[in-house]
């Protein structure tokens, strides 16, 4: 598994040089005084690697190269020449150059336009505003043939640089723009495929998209489950003789009945469950009843497995949700459709995501992007993510994210100015100064720092 573990740039905004070690395993904290580039390194990251000739294009730098937890390097260097930039792009192995570099000119690049009911996703996949799905790069390609142009595509002449290409795209997340709307052009082919305003609405904001990945999911993990149950049931008769003479001890099979029961109670309390509940254990038993039993716990668990990724996902997200929320009277639930829902504690009435507060949004927005977006062992970059946030939050921000991070194996690099996102720890910290000497951070958080939301800016 590659991870990354370093990043240099020369030459940003044409003067700023960094190095900067990136944790393996713990999020990495960008900090610095605005102008510093913590925004533009998360950008050209991002841009390396999957090379999105466009940004890498237009970004001010000279060079910038990231190192791999495998001893291999992209290398990017960007020169102006007869007022254009052209690309240099080479893949090194342990700084020697490895396969030949390609040299791409903006004169000559082009990108064409994507369908206007398709959108760009964090991830690198799309969404199709249309049919209310999201497509892979390849499915889309297969539908939309040359207008879906892969970085893998655009240089299968150069295998070393295509190695280098991340396979699950960087996730950078602006978290000015965690709820933004869709594109104007876009918003008539939502209303052609939603009568209900409020649906209208959900759908054509980026919340919205972002929520529908858990009912997707969802949805995904119900389908696995009764394919599951189905061929258990075919099988069944045929595994139960084949059990006939099995030695099965009461005391263990109980138990693993109620583990089984807990789990599908567990899975019960996220909308997951499939079927009726277990029957109850029988009071006597005989070696036949503890034979066929066993079997059936077998299929029991055979149909629980499909849900059980999803449903950690789903615990932890209510978690962190439910936390932050309790204090406004409210908290999360999920509908029978597998829809996340947001509930009045008073009333039990459900409360409109456009009625949440912005930071709530946020919030919503943030962790549900991160769980159910983010595909696993993927690099996500979150650009300020104390925007909005309470400063109670920012507090449990780090142990949040890295829980996440833990879950679904995700590596994570974070810009921030907030001394209450860093909570202390400063030993996840990377600053990033100015040419003239490195940038020190001069302040202290005392407990009255906690009034200075929403910043509580280090510059």
């Amino acid at each position: 598994m590659r991870r990354v573990t370093h990043v240099r740039v020369e030459g940003l905004f044409g003067h700023l040089r960094h190095d900067i070690p990136i944790s393996a395993s713990a999020p990495t904290i960008l900090t610095g005084p605005n102008g510093a580039g913590k925004t533009h390194v998360l950008m050209l990251l991002r841009a390396a690697l999957i090379v999105d000739l466009k940004t890498l294009f237009k970004l001010p730098y000279t060079e910038f190269e990231v190192q791999f937890s495998d001893n291999h390097q992209l290398q990017i260097r960007r020169a102006i020449v007869k007022d254009e930039p052209e690309l240099e792009i080479a893949a090194l192995k342990g700084g020697k150059a490895d396969g030949r570099a390609a040299k791409v000119r903006a004169v000559d690049f082009e990108e064409p336009d994507l369908p206007r009911h398709i959108i760009p996703l964090p991830d690198g996949r799309l969404y199709d505003s249309r049919i209310e799905r999201t497509l892979s790069a390849e499915t889309a390609q297969r539908r939309y043939g040359p207008l879906i142009i892969t970085p893998r595509r655009r240089f299968n002449n150069y295998p070393a640089i295509v190695r280098m290409i991340s396979e699950n795209a960087p996730i950078l997340i602006d978290t000015k723009r965690l709820d933004a709307a869709l594109p104007g052009h876009l918003q008539s082919d939502i209303e052609g495929f939603h009568s209900n305003p409020t649906e209208r609405a959900l759908a054509s904001s980026s919340i919205g998209r972002y929520i529908g990945q858990i009912r997707i999911q969802v949805t995904e993990a119900r389908r696995a489950s009764v394919q599951a149950t189905q061929s258990a049931d075919l099988s069944f008769a045929a595994r139960a003789l084949a059990a006939a003479s099995d030695r099965i001890k009461e005391d263990p099979l109980h138990q693993r009945y109620d583990a089984i029961v807990d789990r599908y109670e567990d899975l019960a309390r996220n909308g997951l469950a499939i079927g009726e509940a277990p029957l109850s254990f029988p009071e006597k038993t005989t070696p036949t009843v503890r034979r066929i039993l066993n079997v059936f716990l077998d299929d029991w668990e055979r149909r629980l497995k499909p849900l059980l990724p999803v449903n950690e996902k789903i615990k932890t997200l209510r978690d962190i949700l439910d936390t932050k929320l309790a204090k406004s009277g409210k908290r999360t639930a999920m509908a029978a459709r597998g829809q996340l829902v947001f509930q009045s504690f008073a009333t039990g009435q459900r409360v409109r995501v456009a009625n949440l507060s912005s930071g709530e949004q946020h919030l919503v927005a943030l962790f549900t992007l991160l769980l159910f977006t983010a595909n696993g062992d993927s690099l996500v970059l979150i650009d300020e993510p104390e925007i909005s946030m309470h400063a109670a939050w920012k507090h449990a921000f780090l142990d949040d994210i890295s829980r996440v991070a833990l879950l679904t194996d995700l590596q994570i690099i974070v810009a921030t100015h907030s001394t209450a996102i860093i909570n202390g720890r400063w030993d996840l910290t990377q600053e990033l100064g100015f040419s003239d000497g490195p940038y020190e951070f001069h302040g202290e958080e005392t407990a009255d720092d906690t009034s200075l939301d929403p910043d509580e800016l280090l510059a």
